[in-house]
């Protein structure tokens, strides 16, 4: 997708995920927010986003996917009708590290009452360092 040397062309790359199921992330020239959501696949925390935010000046969006092992963070990002490139994230230090254990669990009436609004991420981290 971009040159490795690039990519921390405009700001140190990272992407950083708050609590809320919202986040951000800069790369190369890309400023965006991001939608996330956590969960577990096959005993793996697996972490997909939507992203929406600028490339110098010109409006870009995308989706990306990751799998979460300890402190780094391996996926595959896709910018909307263009590009698509491997990734790997790097846990910043001081940040909390990944626990599903603390992920919200449904009631026992959840199937009779759905969650209403934006699904809580506890316990999930909040910034990473990315490298391609």
């Amino acid at each position: 997708m971009r040159d490795p040397e690039a990519l921390d062309l405009a700001v140190p790359a990272y992407m950083r995920f708050d609590r809320g199921g919202l986040g951000e992330m800069e790369l190369v020239a890309i400023s965006a927010s991001i939608d996330y959501r956590v969960e577990q696949r096959d005993g793996a925390c697996v972490l997909e986003f939507s992203w929406s935010g600028f490339d110098e000046m010109d409006a870009t969006s995308g989706r990306a996917w990751a799998r979460i092992a300890g402190d780094t963070m391996r996926g595959k990002l896709f910018i909307h009708q263009g590009d698509e490139s491997t990734f790997v994230a790097r846990r910043e230090r001081g940040v909390r590290r990944v626990s599903m254990s603390k992920a919200p669990r449904p009631s026992r009436g959840a199937a009779a009452h759905p969650q209403r609004g934006r699904p809580r991420q506890r316990g999930f981290p909040h910034q990473w360092r990315a490298e391609w």
